[in-house]
């Protein structure tokens, strides 16, 4: 019998197409897209309410581990966003960052990728994880239309009076 795939261990997924027809590609993230996206992530979402670093940002999606791969989001040619994925975490992948640029957003692209990231992971475990901040209402109801349930508050995670949700999916058998 041959031996099952690994998830999460391409260097490449296609995952669809975007609401315009642009096929989505997820592509091992390269030193010049982490360059590129490290600044456009810091200025958007929970990354700006932190005042997170472009340099910080664009090194860590540099930083693959065994147990860490991160992907670039491309539609088309364009470059859409970043994704990074634990794996194994806690009885299944933690999804550690979903950021699709602003020019992207609201084209299914971020829908595309949970398809995807469940997908990897179906077979191979029984949960799906990801946090979201608190204060980021419409990324809260995004993944909660997408199945994942919050199961804990995780007070002062990154800094004091801003809160971080952990939200798991249960991957039924």
């Amino acid at each position: 019998m041959p031996a099952q795939r690994r998830p999460f261990r391409s260097n490449a997924f296609t995952i669809g197409a975007a609401r315009d027809g642009q096929p989505l590609e997820l592509r091992a993230m390269t030193a010049a897209a982490a360059d590129e996206l490290g600044p456009q992530t810091a200025a958007i979402g929970p990354w700006a309410h932190y005042a997170s670093e472009a340099a910080s940002i664009s090194a860590a999606l540099q930083n693959t581990t065994e147990g860490s791969v991160a992907y670039q989001v491309r539609s088309g040619t364009a470059l859409a966003g970043a994704v990074v994925v634990c794996c194994p975490w806690l009885a299944g992948p933690y999804l550690q960052l979903l950021a699709i640029l602003p020019a992207h957003q609201n084209r299914g692209i971020g829908t595309s990728v949970l398809t995807w990231f469940e997908a990897e992971a179906r077979d191979h475990y029984r949960n799906l994880w990801l946090c979201v901040s608190a204060f980021n209402v419409a990324a809260q109801r995004f993944y909660a239309r997408h199945g994942f349930e919050r199961v804990a508050t995780l007070a002062g995670l990154l800094r004091d009076g801003d809160d971080e949700l952990l939200m798991r999916k249960r991957l039924a058998p």
